[in-house]
Formats: structure tokens, sequence, C-alpha cells
């Protein structure tokens, strides 16, 4: 049995969310069928909250910056939902090795356009040394700035962007905040007001195949064991490229003459039998750590967490891998090494969990040029991911991109309100088919 739908989303991510509640506000939800597909049994995407007694914890997006995320903060007042200062902006200890840091960054900064094509790493190492500029890179904590394909104009805007480095640079005075109450009720919200005019989901269903079928398109959908077909007049992916290179659609040939890439991301989680950060001053502080844990987070009393990509997030993986024994015994022996227990012993580990994303970050490769906010096959069908914006892991980046994703399908339809003309949200030009 085939089912059909005027507007079929596929995705319900903030992206995806976003798409069907702004289709909605413009007008199509009354005049047209719109359906949410996801493979995952919830909403969200790489946004997914876990509450620990009365925190919350991010496993995939935690925070945003009001001046570098304008579009994001605007969605958090509209939604009425608290936010509060993310304490996470600077490091704990190591004031030199931190106000050196800041120094050599800043002073190498005006030499980045003297070297377009060299990474990060053989930038530094230009000036410093190869091994200086290792140490140098370790001590931002991402070992994504070790990569090859990270240029020293990528590297800048990476330091630049996070909380923990900015001091580093002239972002220095930027706000950052997170949702207390996390941000999946923000994403529960938006799939409230979308059932509310109509907009159906479909969980659990994973997309196999998209072709084109006279004037619509032919969907197939994996659910419970079982092959779904759904035809679609318009079609939004509201995916990232690592999925998208999964599908029938040549992508990214067929899409865009750049080329993409992802880097893993590792989270893990840790509680404690007795309350001791705040004893160490350590609550609510940031600690770098020149080992596999690279950036180590304390929430208040209530818990720990590690926050790493690129080869420390393979190697947490590995870890559990080999197993829970494994990797806690991994886990307690970097902690004791990076902490200042001044000889005391790491109190036991009462709980933990983590979140592996093999594909976390997703981008394309050249940044300094600039990138179509959204994607248009030869077919028709639309596609939308933070990965084309320069906000690139960001939440902020999904907006952009779903705003750009509506309006192509709002002119295609005809129902473009006047004040969307000149909509601001659009910092990058559409990308029609290749």
């Amino acid at each position: 049995m085939t089912n059909y739908s005027d507007i079929c989303i596929v995705g319900a991510g903030i992206g995806g969310l976003t798409c069907a509640t702004r289709l909605i506000n413009a007008g199509l939800g009354q005049q047209m069928r719109i359906r949410v597909f996801d493979l995952n049994g919830f909403v969200g995407g790489r946004i997914q909250s876990r509450k620990i007694d009365e925190e919350v914890a991010e496993l995939g997006a935690a925070r945003y910056s009001p001046q570098l995320h304008p579009h994001f903060q605007e969605l958090m007042h509209d939604s009425g939902l608290a936010h509060a200062v993310y304490p996470f902006t600077e490091v704990a200890s190591q004031e030199r090795e931190q106000q050196e840091l800041k120094e050599t960054l800043l002073s190498l900064q005006p030499m980045v356009k003297e070297h377009p094509q060299e990474s990060f790493l053989e930038f530094v190492s230009h000036y410093l040394g190869a091994a200086e500029a290792l140490r140098i890179l370790k001590a931002t904590g991402y070992d994504a700035l070790q990569l090859p394909i990270v240029t020293a104009a990528m590297a800048y805007d990476i330091i630049k962007k996070h909380p923990e480095t900015q001091n580093c640079t002239e972002n220095a005075g930027n706000e950052w905040r997170y949702a207390p109450d996390g941000y999946g009720e923000l994403l529960r919200q938006l799939q409230r007001q979308a059932q509310a005019a109509g907009v159906e989901f479909r969980l659990e269903h994973r997309l196999l195949s998209l072709e084109k079928s006279g004037a619509d398109h032919l969907l197939a959908f994996s659910h419970h064991g079982e092959i779904e077909m759904q035809r679609a007049r318009h079609v939004i992916l509201a995916m990232p490229p690592s999925a998208m290179a999964g599908l029938n659609l040549d992508f990214p040939a067929a899409w865009s003459t750049f080329k993409y890439d992802s880097l893993p991301l590792f989270k893990g989680f840790l509680t404690f039998e007795k309350r001791w950060f705040e004893c160490l001053g350590l609550g609510d502080k940031m600690l770098m750590a020149n080992n596999p844990l690279r950036k180590i987070y304390f929430k208040s009393d209530k818990y720990l967490l590690f926050y790493t990509d690129s080869q420390s997030a393979l190697y947490w993986q590995d870890s559990v891998e080999q197993g829970e024994e494994i990797y806690l015994e991994r886990v307690r022996r970097h902690l004791e090494e990076a902490l200042p227990l001044k000889g005391r012993a790491l109190p036991p580990i009462q709980s933990h969990f983590y979140k592996h994303w093999p594909h976390g970050v997703e981008f394309y490769l050249e940044p300094e040029a600039k990138h179509p906010a959204a994607l248009v096959h030869p077919s028709g069908i639309i596609a939308c991911s933070d990965a084309y914006t320069s906000h690139c892991g960001w939440m902020e980046g999904s907006l952009i991109s779903a705003h750009q994703a509506c309006q192509l399908l709002q002119e295609r339809c005809n129902w473009l309100p006047e004040e969307a003309s000149g909509d601001d949200t659009l910092d990058t030009p559409v990308a029609e088919s290749a």
C-alpha cells in the first residue's frame, strides 16, 4: 500500500521540526498534508537530553551563544523555556599555560593568510617547530585541530566559536547559555506545535530509497521489518551528509560541487558516591587534560562529564568495545592523572553512561568558500543540514538551512509571504541542481 502526502520531511531533528513548523506558520499546513519521518523512536536527532537526578545532561548539543547564534537565541526566547548562564567558558586551572596559549594564537593569527593551503599543524610548526606546535594544539582540547584537513583558517574559526577557547581570540566577550530543563523539551514543543496543526509523525521509519515517479516522488521506508511506500509531491531531506551518501541519490555529485567529511565525538558522564568536586574548587568548572579525557566538566557537585573528538573519541569507543571494566579502569586512571587529588584516592564511581557519535560534526571541506545553505537535486528534492552552513555542528546552522529549504519550497508552491522576501536568515546563496 502506498500513502500520499503533499510534503514529506525526512528527519525529525531540529532542522526537520523547524521545516514543519515554519511551513505551518506560512500557511501551507492549511492546504497540504505534511508528514515527518525519522529513523528513531523519538524526535531530536543530535539533540538528546537525559535526566540525572534534578539535573539534565545533554548527550548532544549543549550550549549556544546569543552573539554567534541569534536565530537559536530567538527560538529559545519564543519558546518561553528557561535558560541559564553556561559556566564553562574558562579553564579552571593551568592559568600560565592558558595565557601562553592565548599569546601564541594571537601572535600567529596575522600570518594565517600567508598559508592558505597549510594544515593548522603545519602552520604552527612553520613558526614554532613540530614539537612545540603539537603541544600548543593539544592545549586547545580539540584533537580535530591536528588533522591534515583542518587549515589554519578553519582552526581559528573553530577556536573562536567555542566557549573553552574563545578567550584566546577576539570573541572573548561572547556570552554562552544552556537550557536547565534540557533542549529535548524545546524539540518536543516544536513537535506538539506541528501535531496541533495537523502534521503527522511517522517514527522508527528508515528511508531506504527515493526516486522520481511522474510528478511525485516515491519513498521506500523500512518500519519494523516491513517495507512501506510513501508518495509525495514535495520532499525535504533534513539529514546530514553521511546519511545522504547512503541513499540512491548520487550524493554529493548530483547536488553540489563541494565535498564533505565528519568527525566522531564521545561524551562520558559519571556520578560518584561522594560529593567531592566543590571540595577541590571544581564545581561548575572545566579542566583541560593532556590525556584522552581532553576536556573535563564538573556540573556543580552532581556529575562529571568529559567531551572528546577525533582520535580521543575513537580511543574511548575502542575502550567501550573492550568492555565496561576496561572502559572504567581507563577513565579512573586518566582522571587521577588530570585531577589535583594531592594523593587522595578518587571516590568510587556510582553510575555512568556515555554517547558516541560516529558523525558528531559534519562539514564541507572548503570553509573559505560560500556554500549554499540548502541543496536542490535535479529531481527537485531539497536537502538541509547544518553541515551546509558556516555554523556546522551547531543548532544555529540547522535553523539557517531549514529556513532556506522552506523558502525554496514556498517559492515553488507560490506561497511566499511578503515579509519573507527580505528574509535575513539566509547567509549563503541557493544551489540549484548540479
